[in-house]
């Protein structure tokens, strides 16, 4: 009998084991949340029973690059360095959670999660499977978008959804069944996919926060609604969130219409568990209901949504000049944001990664116009390079500090102190030519080193932290007589100084 005993629980643990490696679970450390739920908690967030705060980007692009801002190339997929890149970008930050639009959303494009209408792409699908099995690698949770902004789409990403179904009022999107239900299509593929690289469906993949129904749609329905009366486009909120949570009942819900800053009978749906709304002084005029966005905005609106037992976050805001003139002024925003304790979490707009070959990703919605570029919409003010790139709007030295503010609030708002940054890994020469070089650039690093051989195994010194990722291709102010024959190494450094290993010669 107790071999018996003993053969039986051999073949339950076998099981359990198999059964853990078939749905791409490993088994975790004392102290790994990973593998626990975001839950709320009354009006704050938990993991594993403790409190949980954040800050952390907006990465759009995880899924597809592109797709939102303007970019001449289109749409394209990112590659898994850029990726990597990024998430590591975020951790040396102190993110504990990242936003992504394009991760849950994306259509009308070859590229797209849902090409057309009913359509579903499962090459976009690997793009996500990537970034979602990445974020969990680091940690990371995910607030996922399922329908967003779109730069090629005539209504921008729901109002695909309202052409498709042969309809051209934007309102549509909140009150004509056949939209609705081909929205909640695409929201069925999205939370019913199963990672191919984790065997977990997204709906039971507890890297994902929180399901988000749109990015500020409401504000569609406020630009082409001659009546303030909002009543007949609350039902939405609940119609949506009830349709997420009839497929999946163990993640947030998160309300970013934006409808509760122009109504506030908005609060009263029944199925959000997060409420949210987007914060630009740069955008007041357009899109602030007649209210100037300022430090004390952000309590009052989270007095308004904890009053009625949700939890409030940021979903986004503002970095930069034209949002807070002075490092002092957006210092002021993330003290206020660290302090108030209605307030969940907050993600900034947006961060930016390394590409494979050298230097950084383009900017987005780029612009040669510096009127535009100050006051229109253009990653020349929001994308936030780490360690600091020259803009028309923006300066190296500038960006790069008021990252570092971003670094010790992240931090703050997780209950510690901002720790020693984190050691770049070592630079990856990728092209030599004649006289210059350039490199892969390291997450993390803000100033890099270029030493040339002299002799066999000795080294000089040639830029001695005089390099950035803005800087490549980097030429050789001195090169030798015999160019084919000189080799070179590349050193990275974090914000305190700390080197990195040399990159391999060549």
């Amino acid at each position: 009998m107790r071999r018996v005993c003993h053969r039986s629980l051999i073949l339950l643990v076998a099981l359990a084991i198999s059964f853990s490696i078939t749905f791409g679970q490993q088994s975790s450390s004392p102290g790994d949340t990973r593998g626990e739920f975001v839950t709320r908690a009354g009006t704050s967030l938990q993991v594993a029973g403790k409190p949980f705060r954040y800050s952390g980007p907006n990465i759009e692009w995880l899924g597809l690059e592109a797709y939102g801002p303007h970019d001449p190339l289109g749409p394209r997929y990112p590659t898994h360095f850029e990726v990597d890149d990024v998430l590591d970008t975020a951790i040396e930050m102190g993110a504990r959670v990242v936003r992504s639009q394009t991760m849950g959303d994306s259509v009308g494009c070859d590229l797209c999660i849902e090409p057309r209408l009913g359509v579903f792409n499962p090459k976009a699908f690997d793009s996500i499977d990537y970034a979602l099995k990445a974020a969990h690698d680091r940690g990371l949770r995910l607030i996922m978008t399922l329908t967003g902004d779109c730069a090629t789409c005539a209504l921008s990403g729901p109002g695909e959804y309202i052409l498709w179904n042969h309809q051209q009022d934007f309102k549509a999107f909140f009150t004509d069944p056949a939209v609705i239900a081909a929205f909640e299509e695409h929201i069925a593929a999205v939370l019913n996919h199963k990672n191919a690289l984790t065997g977990i469906p997204y709906k039971d993949d507890p890297t994902v926060m929180a399901w988000e129904n749109c990015n500020m749609c409401g504000i569609g329905v406020i630009w082409t609604s001659p009546s303030k009366d909002l009543a007949p486009y609350l039902p939405w909120v609940d119609t949506i969130g009830n349709f997420i949570k009839s497929i999946d009942k163990r993640h947030l819900y998160l309300d970013t219409s934006g409808l509760f800053r122009f109504d506030p009978r908005a609060l009263d749906a029944k199925t959000p568990d997060l409420i949210t709304f987007e914060y630009y002084p740069h955008w007041d005029a357009l899109a602030g209901n007649g209210q100037k966005t300022t430090a004390a905005t952000f309590p009052r609106d989270a007095a308004a949504v904890t009053s009625h037992g949700k939890a409030y976050i940021i979903n986004e805001f503002g970095f930069d000049v034209t949002d807070w003139p002075t490092r002092d002024d957006l210092q002021t925003v993330l003290r206020t944001l660290e302090t108030d304790p209605n307030i969940s979490g907050d993600d900034f707009w947006a961060l930016q990664a390394h590409v494979d070959n050298y230097g950084w990703q383009p900017i987005p919605a780029n612009v040669s116009n510096p009127i535009y570029a100050h006051m229109g919409e253009s990653g020349q003010w929001w994308a936030l390079y780490y360690g600091g790139i020259n803009t028309l709007v923006n300066q190296a030295d500038d960006m790069r500090a008021r990252a570092e503010q971003l670094r010790v609030h992240a931090f703050a708002m997780a209950g510690t102190a901002a720790p020693s940054h984190r050691v770049p890994p070592a630079p990856v020469i990728t092209i030599k030519g004649l006289g210059f070089i350039a490199w892969r650039g390291s997450a993390g690093a803000v100033i890099y080193s270029v030493q040339r051989q002299v002799g066999e195994g000795n080294w000089e010194t040639v830029c001695d932290k005089c390099a950035t990722d803005a800087d490549t291709p980097w030429p050789d102010p001195k090169p030798p007589a015999n160019l084919f024959a000189a080799k070179y190494r590349v050193i990275a450094y974090n914000a305190d100084g700390t080197p990195s290993a040399p990159s391999a010669a060549r």
